[in-house]
């Protein structure tokens, strides 16, 4: 096999070449800017800002009332009374089990149809916050929803009505009714 000398010595120049231009000192830019930035003054640094010494604070709480001590009874009872004239059957009943909708307020839910025929009507409602976001529930006359013991009186086509009971600030309760409109 015969290598034509030609061949062999241009690959070598080649070769050479390549290698000389690895070792090229490409670096100059960066080490004119290193020798420039070390000449500059670096300014004028400022001192530490004056550190207060620690002045522990002491809780006294001897003349105050424990916040896990029961409540005086006189204070309770002005607390618990009941102005004149309420009708202590509107109450809320606080045997009774709570419903899933419950926990959440009329505005969280919405009503987004009903389903079923003649007097077997349900509406569904869909939870707009919380864990249960985008949960549709099935309701139904009787179920409980809401914050204020709000029972469903009727159920119709475009509206559900609630009956709820809403404190009056003295002591009574007052029925009233709220309405979950489609789509609101």
């Amino acid at each position: 096999m015969t290598i034509n000398r030609g061949r062999l010595i241009g690959a070598l120049a080649l070769g050479w070449l390549t290698l000389s231009a690895c070792g090229s000192n490409e670096l100059g830019d960066l080490q004119e800017w290193v020798a420039e930035a070390k000449a500059q003054n670096p300014g004028n640094i400022q001192s530490m800002p004056d550190i207060r010494p620690y002045q522990p604070f002491t809780y006294d709480a001897d003349g105050m009332r424990s916040p896990f001590a029961n409540v005086d009874p006189d204070f309770e009872s002005r607390l618990l009374a009941v102005e004149e004239g309420c009708d202590l059957s509107l109450q809320p009943n606080p045997s009774r089990r709570e419903q899933e909708l419950e926990k959440y307020g009329l505005d969280a839910l919405k009503m987004v149809g009903v389903i079923g025929q003649g007097k077997n009507v349900y509406g569904l409602i869909k939870v707009n916050e919380g864990d249960s976001r985008g949960v549709v529930h099935r309701v139904s006359i009787g179920d409980y929803l809401g914050l204020n013991d709000g029972h469903i009186k009727q159920i119709n086509d475009d509206r559900i009505v609630l009956e709820s009971l809403i404190p009056n600030g003295r002591g009574c309760w007052e029925k009233r009714d709220q309405l979950l409109l489609v789509g609101q």
